[in-house]
């Protein structure tokens, strides 16, 4: 009888304990895990903002004339018509001009704001294709004037800001990130340079699908930057397209589009580079495809695309991703 009242007694307190919330008795529970936190993204600085209203009506600008070395001012819309009649040939189907037209309005645009040309120039813009794009008045036509009329005031626009609308001839079916053609130029977020696959070859000539350039083993490793025997220069890694975008050896490399500079835009014609061969003789023999810098527009893709029906607006958000179209000026 005693014992059962003892034991009553001991229930009785822990259900007390328990009620009280006394924890002494029960068994250490593990600590849960903390919840990962995200990792900060690292994000690039966003292009100088564009206050856009400025643009209500069409500009007139100062452009320096390359052949004459004379300073003239026009329309921008008449300059565009040269630069279109340069840049594509005045016969091409008439979305892919308009399109050229879009991305040469934005190309100006931009090249306003960031001063590029007036740094070098003093003016606006040049008609060196160096220094920004060709120029022709004399091959301007109907049709060149049509597709520069009928998109008039139209850019391209990203991010607050007038997309720097690099283009390019032909793109060896496979468009350039901006890391493998402008690595150290583009400072800031230009999100819509992708990679992307390119119908170009369907019309493009021969010329323009495959090059190949045979160079001295001393500028070949001089454009790399180095001392030693030539051979020792490689192709240490290749970009999303397939471009070189380092050249060089295990302790010197340098940017793929930095030596197709120093060999010469017109004999190096890419960075798209697919045999390099180190002939007896100490030559070097390279072998590539497509012709530019690969990134953007790729002007015989435009043309494939407006042969196949395609408007210039679909065009334009196939190689540039996630712009916007704005009309600037009526």
């Amino acid at each position: 009888m005693r014992q059962t009242k003892l034991l009553l007694k001991r229930l009785l307190i822990y259900c007390l304990l328990l009620l009280t919330g006394c924890t002494w008795f029960q068994k250490p529970q593990p600590k849960p895990e903390p919840v990962p936190q995200p990792v900060p993204q690292q994000t690039e600085p966003a292009p100088p903002q564009v206050d856009f209203g400025k643009y209500k009506t069409e500009p007139t600008i100062t452009v320096y004339m390359a052949d004459t070395g004379e300073t003239r001012s026009m329309p921008l819309e008449q300059y565009l018509e040269g630069v279109v009649a340069a840049e594509m040939l005045p016969d091409w189907p008439l979305e892919a001009l308009k399109a050229q037209a879009v991305v040469s309005r934005t190309l100006t645009l931009n090249a306003i704001e960031q001063k590029t040309v007036q740094r070098i120039r003093q003016t606006d813009v040049s008609t060196s294709k160096e220094e920004l794009q060709a120029y022709d008045a004399q091959k301007v036509n109907d049709h060149v004037r049509e597709a520069v009329k009928s998109t008039r005031g139209l850019a391209m626009t990203y991010r607050d800001a007038f997309v720097n609308a690099i283009y390019s001839s032909c793109c060896g079916q496979k468009t350039a990130t901006r890391e493998e053609s402008f690595a150290k130029e583009i400072l800031y977020d230009a999100g819509y340079f992708q990679s992307v696959d390119c119908p170009c070859y369907e019309f493009a000539p021969e010329r323009e699908k495959y090059w190949s350039l045979e160079v001295s083993g001393d500028e070949w490793k001089g454009a790399a930057g180095y001392t030693g025997p030539a051979e020792n220069v490689k192709i240490l890694e290749e970009g999303p397209s397939g471009r070189a975008l380092y050249i060089g050896t295990d302790d010197k490399k340098v940017l793929g589009s930095e030596v197709r500079q120093k060999l010469g835009y017109d004999k190096m014609r890419s960075t798209l580079v697919t045999n390099v061969i180190y002939q007896q003789d100490g030559t070097v023999y390279l072998e590539g495809k497509g012709w530019g810098n690969g990134i953007g527009l790729c002007q015989w893709g435009a043309y494939t695309w407006g042969q196949k029906q395609q408007t210039y607006d679909y065009i334009l958000h196939y190689y540039y991703k996630g712009i916007n179209l704005q009309k600037l000026w009526e």
